[in-house]
């Protein structure tokens, strides 16, 4: 049931909206919000890759358990021990692909930024010579 509120609410955020026409950042720079524009479909996927982590991390722990003990013995315990490990570093790995998109996208804002501050720059130049 949380699950489906978690989606509901990532649906309804109002600033996972449809990319408008394209503008320049000279009014968007005083909001520093995220200029996903030409990326609208990676905002998405890097919400479901959170949940999709957690849903993974909790299942395999979850999973691992249950089957562990059904094994039991010495078989079950490794089991556990493995299917937990397992389950975390695809949780890690899940997380880091999320972060990774972060800064792909932070990487191209800055990029457009500093583009910006220098084409401003070198018209200030020619216009003061």
């Amino acid at each position: 049931m949380a699950i489906f509120s978690l989606l509901g609410k990532l649906v309804k955020k109002p600033r996972l909206r449809m990319p408008a026409r394209k503008t320049r950042p000279v009014l968007q720079r005083a909001q520093r919000v995220y200029r996903i524009r030409d990326y609208f479909y990676i905002k998405y996927t890097i919400s479901v890759l959170r949940v999709i982590a957690w849903v993974v991390l909790v299942l395999g722990f979850i999973g691992s358990l249950v089957f562990g003990i059904a094994t039991g013995e010495i078989e079950g315990g490794f089991l556990i021990v493995i299917g937990m490990i397992g389950s975390f570093l695809a949780w890690l790995l899940l997380l880091a692909a999320r972060e990774l998109l972060k800064l792909f996208v932070d990487v191209k804002e800055n990029t457009v930024d500093t583009a910006d501050r220098l084409a401003k720059r070198s018209r200030a130049d020619k216009v003061a010579s």
